[in-house]
């Protein structure tokens, strides 16, 4: 077998390339294109108007951006129901504490002054005009028990008559544990330290004119405090016009002074002597109680407080 002889190179001259008709040999060949320089200068360009409108489009969404986000930082100050912004600047910032209302606010301002009224809580009721008080550190002395009297009325003393019905009535009106509103008048206080004050319960009783009218209770003035006096007297009259309490239960005691005149010639009666006792409160002083008293007193035939029960010049005999 003979080898083929070499190829000629200049055989492409005599016979140019032409596309046969049955069409290209190889269908999966790409054809080449005759200006690739334009191709390429095409897509650069399109790149450069890409670029360019994307960059169009990104200023156009930062200028809507700050033109919503603006009335949001505004609105801060005001309470809001809409959710906050998500941009790093609002996440990274801590918000800002209302200036109207700084931490140490509660403790810091002084307490505004009570409007309560004046007095106390009751402790325990003595009798009928006489109880002791917790003060509240206005007229009373705060936390400190104090015996309160009653002003301008003065109730039975005990073992007299109707003396448990008048204790039971204060008991009523102010019941131990309750709170009162309390008023002075010229004196506060008398010889004995005991606080005289007109008093009124939680339901707003003026309980001093309240145990009168009832007939709980007697009128007794004992000046310079008179600033209730009409109010109570007439209190009294009414009392005493439909017979309520001790004017009809209580019969009127004698008068001591009403024992008849011994004849001249008639021998002196025995005058029995005076026992060892103390004096008993003269008069003058604002109404004194047996409950006030440490013991049996010596009070004589006038006794100005109306401390003796039997008419044998000593008060005070159950003490």
């Amino acid at each position: 077998m003979c080898p083929s002889p070499p190829p000629d190179p200049n055989a492409w001259h005599d016979h140019p390339w032409q596309p046969s008709a049955e069409g290209p040999r190889d269908p999966k060949r790409p054809k080449r294109l005759k200006h690739p320089w334009i191709t390429a200068v095409l897509v650069i360009l399109g790149l450069l108007l890409g670029l360019g409108g994307l960059g169009t489009l990104l200023d156009d969404d930062q200028q809507r951006t700050s033109g919503t986000t603006a009335p949001t930082q505004t609105s801060t100050s005001q309470p809001s129901d809409q959710p906050r912004s998500d941009s790093p600047a609002d996440a990274t910032k801590p918000p800002a504490e209302p200036p109207d209302r700084p931490a140490a606010t509660p403790t810091t301002q002084p307490k505004p002054p009570s409007t309560a009224p004046a007095g106390g809580v009751v402790l325990r009721i003595i009798d009928g005009d006489t109880l002791e008080v917790r003060g509240d550190g206005r007229i009373l002395p705060k936390d400190t028990v104090a015996r309160v009297r009653l002003l301008e009325i003065d109730t039975p003393e005990r073992g007299a008559c109707f003396a448990d019905s008048a204790t039971a009535r204060t008991t009523t009106l102010l019941p131990p544990g309750s709170r009162i509103r309390a008023e002075r008048d010229v004196e506060l206080t008398d010889r004995y330290d005991r606080y005289l004050l007109y008093v009124w319960n939680v339901q707003g009783t003026f309980v001093n004119e309240s145990l009168v009218r009832s007939g709980h209770a007697e009128a007794v003035l004992y000046p310079p405090n008179d600033k209730y006096w009409t109010k109570i007297t007439n209190a009294e009259d009414h009392a005493q016009q439909t017979g309520a309490g001790l004017w009809t239960t209580c019969p009127e005691q004698p008068e001591t002074s009403s024992t008849p005149p011994t004849s001249p010639d008639s021998p002196a009666p025995d005058t029995p002597a005076r026992p060892d006792l103390p004096d008993g409160p003269p008069a003058g002083v604002p109404d004194m109680d047996c409950s006030d008293l440490p013991g049996p007193v010596w009070v004589g035939p006038d006794d100005p407080h109306r401390l003796d029960r039997d008419g044998d010049g000593i008060g005070c005999d159950a003490n």
